[in-house]
């Protein structure tokens, strides 16, 4: 039987859901806005230092999206939308 080079399904799974736990944990009791606010500032503060990855922001961003309604996955594509600029 052939390996599949590269294949990372369930430890990229398992990685997921554990930045959600962690995620949950540490933003869970904050209202939407402040989460919005958060996750500008912090975008902000890493593309000042150099440090902002799109590509963990995405990941984070496809993780949290099953657990959204559609209103807030609008408001999340809008924020998206600000962030690239």
């Amino acid at each position: 039987m052939k390996q599949l080079h590269g294949y990372e399904g369930k430890s990229r799974n398992a990685q997921a859901e554990r930045l959600y736990g962690e995620a949950m944990r540490k933003y869970g009791n904050m209202s939407e806005d402040a989460l919005i606010g958060r996750l500008a500032d912090m975008v902000h503060e890493q593309k000042r230092n150099g440090t902002f990855d799109e590509v963990q922001l995405l990941g984070f961003i496809n993780t949290i999206t099953p657990h959204l309604n559609a209103e807030q996955r609008q408001r999340l594509e809008s924020l998206l939308g600000m962030i690239g600029e």
